[in-house]
């Protein structure tokens, strides 16, 4: 898998990304940080500004697009590693969204194994993860890349799951 920050010149494949969620039935576009909501240019500025320096809202973080072995655009990739405490405990550290003919193929728990390695080279010792109990999907994902549960919350009426990974590093005694 490749990833990568978006440019201007992905427009159209966004485009049909989009339009495919749309098309399912999807009111929202996971891990997108707002790309529907203004301007693509604006956007893509805002992205590729904000992999380098922080925001007052969200701090520093990457959204990458996330391309398989075909050159195919998979999904979107967001590893926010500086949050306010109260956007961390609202949102999480990382968000993933996969698009839906792309599903159960295993893209999002290799997308979240990637996070988390950038997460570690961050020097983040643990990352939590939201995501809705319904989702089962991800709630898999999650669980195969050591998510612990620790907090379920009810939030405009759906119960919404908390999931913590540890990144610490394991240390083993060795008897010589």
């Amino acid at each position: 898998m490749r990833y990568r920050l978006p440019t201007k010149n992905d427009y159209e494949i966004l485009k049909e990304y989009v339009i495919e969620h749309y098309s399912n039935g999807e009111k929202g576009i996971s891990a997108s940080l707002g790309m529907t909501n203004m301007n693509y240019d604006i956007w893509v500025e805002k992205i590729n500004r904000n992999s380098r320096e922080a925001d007052d809202e969200w701090g520093k973080y990457y959204l990458y697009l996330v391309f398989n072995d075909n050159n195919s655009l998979v999904g979107l990739l967001n590893i926010r590693y500086n949050l306010a405490p109260h956007l961390r405990d609202m949102y999480g550290d990382i968000g993933y969204g996969v698009r839906p003919s792309e599903r159960k193929k295993g893209y999002a728990t290799e997308m979240l194994k990637y996070a988390l390695i950038v997460c570690k080279e961050k020097e983040m010792e643990e990352v939590i993860l939201g995501c809705y109990e319904n989702n089962y999907g991800s709630n898999k994902t999650i669980v195969k890349n050591g998510g612990v549960l620790f907090r379920q919350d009810v939030e405009k009426k759906q119960l919404s799951d908390n999931w913590n990974i540890e990144l610490k590093c394991n240390y083993y005694k060795i008897k010589l």
